[in-house]
């Protein structure tokens, strides 16, 4: 049973109802500024040409999932960037049978094609198989990622009931142990090789994680993480997530929009 005013039981309910989701529509939003001298150090010697900061805002991806039948179809919008010419860029991505078609606006009209054989190996977690056995593995799936949560001293706070499209849900806040997390960084970077993208004295000044639950179902609603720093620049995340359990049609683009294989 759910303990509605514990937001470590509610996010465990998150994470078990995740599970057995068979679609979605997702919209995904950044926004920010990423600082030019950031750019340059993980770009290494390719970095030279960047001497502007990139910014994120308008950038967006956004489509329906099929779960059940591993296939997806994509939008991706990001606004002028100087490097990329000061032009919009949009692309188009669809999953189907085992194969992604995608299409970026720089790139021309037509689709690529790749095959990705079977798509169980891509899940970031396992496809449970029906039976008392599958429901355990469900469960120490969650079990580990509440573990893994806890070891890196994120603490959650349930914030109150707020509407998200029309329905309530439970906001939770999760606290963000900034030393720890520069610690970690500032140990990256002293470990990195010569050259590598890891920054010398880059660190998160401020960072925040909050999450929103549909409090009828505990399905996920919506997610936002913001961060800024100094050196870095500062981002904005959020992902929406809607029409669960909705029919979802995803076609392949015809044969006369993909681009031939070279030979």
């Amino acid at each position: 049973a759910v303990n509605p005013n514990d937001p470590s039981s509610i996010i465990t309910q998150v994470l078990s109802s995740s599970q057995s989701t068979t679609s979605f529509h997702i919209k995904i939003e950044v926004s920010g500024t990423i600082k030019a001298a950031a750019l340059k150090s993980a770009a290494g010697s390719a970095g030279s040409a960047l001497t502007s900061d990139l910014k994120l805002d308008g950038t967006a991806i956004e489509g329906d999932v099929d779960v059940a039948n591993q296939a997806a179809h994509l939008s991706l919008a990001v606004a002028p960037m100087a490097m990329f010419g000061n032009v919009p860029i949009t692309g188009d991505l669809i999953l189907k049978d085992s194969a992604l078609y995608y299409k970026v606006s720089l790139l021309g009209p037509q689709y690529t094609k790749t095959d990705l054989g079977s798509l169980t190996s891509l899940s970031p977690v396992a496809v449970p198989t029906p039976g008392a056995s599958a429901l355990a593995g469900v469960a120490d799936q969650i079990a580990q990622i509440r573990q893994q949560l806890d070891a890196a001293g994120v603490k959650a706070t349930l914030v109150g009931v707020e509407p998200i499209g029309g329905k309530d849900a439970y906001h939770i806040s999760l606290s963000v142990p900034i030393d720890k997390l520069n610690a970690e960084i500032a140990s990256a970077a002293a470990s990195a090789a010569p050259g590598a993208s890891a920054a010398p004295g880059m660190k998160i000044d401020s960072a925040s994680v909050d999450i929103w639950t549909y409090k009828d179902t505990y399905q996920l609603a919506k997610i936002q993480i913001a961060g800024a720093s100094s050196s870095l620049g500062n981002l904005g995340i959020t992902i929406t997530v809607t029409n669960y359990g909705a029919p979802v049609t995803v076609t392949a683009p015809a044969a006369t929009e993909i681009k031939s294989a070279t030979p």
